[in-house]
């Protein structure tokens, strides 16, 4: 990444580290067991190591890799974490669609209705936002504490969208 990634938010700037990592150029192809296809197919969100069949190249953390079936048919696409038993963490399936700002800013609106009773009700200000893999984000938390936002990463595989998604959340949420 060159350059700092500046954030802005209301009066204020905060700045991303300049030395986070960036996502591969290039994606990783992986074909995976059977049994994994089905679970995958049936909304699960991981793919452990020992369920890859091929992968393209070795990849970094935060690659996104695309899942195929036998016959090169789009299965899922995923975010590579070679340091971890769990070495994709699924974030979409079903049809191919662009990883960018647009694809995270829906998931988060999506999220965000899923709590819309709890923000209308006023009762509270302390809430999560995102809760991993139940909205989409796998190993990924963000919470609410009044004008403070709390975002807990658990998987290296996050650091290279960061400098995307945190404008995104940034934008959406108005964090101070």
């Amino acid at each position: 990444m060159t350059g700092r990634a500046v954030v802005p938010v209301a009066w204020q700037t905060m700045p991303l580290p300049s030395t986070l990592p960036e996502s591969g150029a290039k994606r990783l192809a992986v074909r995976v067991t059977p049994d994994a296809r089905r679970q995958i197919a049936a909304g699960h969100p991981w793919v452990y190591d020992e369920s890859i069949v091929s992968i393209s190249h070795k990849g970094t953390a935060g690659d996104l890799a695309v899942i195929f079936d036998d016959d090169r048919k789009f299965v899922a696409i995923g975010l590579n974490d070679p340091a971890s038993p769990i070495r994709i963490k699924i974030i979409h399936r079903g049809r191919p669609t662009p990883i960018d700002a647009a694809f995270w800013r829906q998931r988060l609106d999506a999220a965000m209705a899923r709590r819309g009773a709890l923000i209308a009700s006023g009762h509270t200000t302390g809430y999560r936002c995102i809760n991993g893999e139940n909205d989409g984000f796998p190993g990924l938390v963000l919470d609410r504490y009044a004008d403070t936002l709390v975002l807990k990463l658990y998987t290296a595989a996050w650091f290279a969208h960061l400098a995307t998604l945190v404008p995104v959340i940034v934008a959406a949420l108005h964090p101070k």
